[in-house]
């Protein structure tokens, strides 16, 4: 083999792997998040910067009455180590692995820390029981809200600062370490997630997928008025009742929301996941479609005075349906 021939060879395998590694990056926004490098106990990257440690309470009962007592949000940090049983689906090694990543890289963050001060931590092992509704223990993610979980390790929120609200004492929030638990949020996610608005399960879960989107679209960082979120609220169920996608009785919406403004541009966009995808799936699917079309994606990238972010699962089909509802006012 000439020398020519050699290189011209060695230059097309180094083609392909560029052309390998570009592919992966362009599906980086999944519901699995970026792939992240396994925790290695012996690597120096890994070591805490901070010596203060972070205070996490370990009794849920305790837990539930502070929150409560205080008003404050609490923020259940869900994980697993060598002790912990298992459920069948997940690995036992990456799942530990994760999150000891978690514990000792993204909780060594700065801005993850200061987020955590927003919240009541407690933190249990994912096999926990706790008391139920008539004082029998039962598994944690058997209570509800937590099924969202799917058995992962992860984030849960409740909201006990909300007290006027319906969703005032439910689980508001869910972060699941998924792919088989092996896959860990970066400190840029989860600061994101510590971020959210006020709002239910579903609204916190769609707003959380298009804050993410590596394309940086702004419609989420509007004011989230009760209107406007009731709004996307009442069309995601109208959409999953019937098990159909559209702009049905937009104009009638639209109107109803500026005689309490006053005025206002409306606009709204609508998406529908695949059927049997959970909701942290379903929202980030609805995120990646908005994102294919042009029009839908003309209106997600822009910033709004208002919006309103919500989904719902139909009976119907077992799909998510998403909605977005903005509304523009002209500024003064």
């Amino acid at each position: 083999m000439t020398i020519k021939k050699q290189h011209f060879i060695i230059f097309t395998l180094l083609f392909c792997a560029a052309l390998s590694v570009h592919s992966v990056a362009q599906e980086r926004y999944t519901v699995d998040r970026p792939v992240t490098t396994p925790f290695k106990e012996t690597s120096p990257e890994f070591i805490p910067r901070h010596t203060a440690t972070i205070h996490w309470e370990t009794n849920y009962e305790d837990a539930i009455r502070t929150a409560k007592t205080s008003s404050q949000r609490l923020l259940i940090y869900l994980y697993a180590n060598g002790n912990t049983e298992l459920p069948e689906a997940l690995i036992p090694l990456p799942v530990v692995s994760v999150c000891k990543e978690f514990d000792t890289v993204i909780l060594d963050d700065d801005v993850v820390r200061t987020g955590l001060s927003a919240y009541l931590l407690l933190k249990l092992p994912i096999d926990a029981k706790v008391p139920g509704e008539d004082g029998v223990e039962m598994p944690i993610y058997s209570l509800p809200g937590f099924e969202h979980m799917l058995g992962h390790p992860g984030l849960v929120v409740i909201d006990f600062s909300s007290r006027d609200m319906p969703y005032y004492g439910e689980v508001v929030g869910i972060l699941p370490f998924l792919r088989g638990g092996q896959e860990c949020p970066s400190a840029n996610h989860v600061d994101t997630f510590l971020s959210l608005p006020p709002g239910t399960l579903t609204q916190r879960t769609l707003t959380y997928a298009v804050r993410i989107h590596p394309d940086k679209p702004l419609s989420s960082e509007g004011e989230p008025i009760p209107v406007v979120m009731q709004t996307a609220t009442d069309h995601a169920l109208f959409q999953a009742e019937r098990g159909v996608i559209g702009h049905h009785n937009f104009s009638t919406r639209s109107s109803k929301v500026r005689e309490v403004l006053g005025d206002g541009s409306p606009s709204e966009i609508c998406a529908q996941c695949r059927s049997g995808e959970n909701l942290f799936e379903g929202a980030i699917a609805c995120m990646r479609l908005w994102r294919t079309s042009s029009a839908h994606w003309s209106i997600a990238r822009k910033s709004h005075t208002y919006y309103g972010y919500d989904m719902a699962r139909s009976d119907r089909n077992g799909c998510w349906c998403g909605v977005g509802f903005f509304i523009d006012v002209p500024k003064e």
